[in-house]
């Protein structure tokens, strides 16, 4: 009964994890209203790498040069990721389309798995893209064949998250999750703002107001979401953690037109609809179990 308790309870903290994540969208999309982009992705994860250090100093003393070297690494790949990502936050018109289009992360991650380490392509990958494909097509085709900046920002940036993904998920199976999360999120702060001195200056006179949105977004939506989701994957497998994340680009354009008023066009729409029948496509087979324990 314990262990049935503990799991129903790691998906409710995976459920808050979907809420706390499309928060994020927001929490950057104000903050990018004053802050220079660069610059806020510098002081947002430099803040929350300090947070998780806290937590696991004593561990973090305890990696080798190889597992401190994978680390450094992985961050890298995230922070050029999240460079590009946060140009699209800044220019886009609606995070909701953004976070449907990051969301598709899931859906690459098998891609590069098998180009970087020979992976086998399951069937219901290669049907997924089907609709992931279309979905795609339509948002480019929202004001004629014209792919927007944003859009191939975010299609980028999912890219470098899905090598991130990869990379990290095999390497963190030898060393321990939180030590490796604040060197990642600790280089993507240095690097930030290396970049943010070159190209912006750091030069920063927002309001109080920015400021608050800087620290929701460092403090909620990056130190307490990746501490609530390294604690919940103890007790839930990712297939099933990768179906409860579909619920994500959900949550977030539900937030971008509540609170930032935006609106999808129909063929929006649809591009997004066929992007979330991707997703549920590539996860049907956790679904097909569900209905298996259930006639049994």
């Amino acid at each position: 009964m314990t262990k049935i308790m503990t799991r129903r309870t790691a998906e409710w903290l995976l459920f808050c994890v979907t809420i706390v994540a499309s928060a994020g969208w927001l929490f950057t999309k104000n903050a990018l209203t004053e802050f220079t982009p660069y610059t806020f992705l510098a002081i947002r994860f430099l803040l929350a790498s300090i947070v998780l250090l806290i937590f696991c100093w004593s561990s973090l003393r305890t990696l080798d040069s190889g597992q401190v070297a994978k680390a450094i690494g992985t961050g890298a790949i995230l922070a050029v990721s999240l460079l590009v990502w946060v140009l699209g936050i800044h220019q886009t018109a609606s995070i909701g389309e953004g976070s449907f289009i990051v969301s598709l992360t899931v859906v690459f991650v098998p891609l590069v798995g098998r180009v970087l380490f020979g992976d086998k392509l399951e069937p219901r990958l290669l049907l997924a893209l089907i609709p992931a494909i279309a979905g795609l097509a339509l948002l480019a085709l929202k004001n004629g064949l014209t792919v927007e900046t944003p859009q191939l920002l975010f299609l980028t940036s999912t890219v470098g998250f899905a090598i991130h993904v990869s990379l990290t998920g095999r390497y963190v199976q030898k060393m321990p999750a939180l030590p490796m999360a604040s060197i990642q999120l600790a280089v993507v702060g240095v690097m930030a703002a290396l970049v943010a001195m070159m190209l912006e200056g750091w030069e920063v006179n927002v309001s109080n107001s920015a400021w608050g949105w800087l620290i929701c977004s460092a403090i909620i939506a990056t130190s307490l979401r990746f501490a609530l989701q390294t604690r919940a994957l103890q007790f839930v497998d990712a297939t099933h953690a990768g179906m409860i994340f579909i619920l994500e680009p959900v949550w977030t354009a539900g937030l971008g037109a509540l609170f930032l008023m935006e609106r999808m066009t129909a063929m929006q729409m649809l591009g997004c609809v066929l992007i979330f029948m991707a997703l549920i496509t590539y996860r049907a087979s956790w679904l097909f179990e569900i209905v298996a324990k259930l006639r049994k």
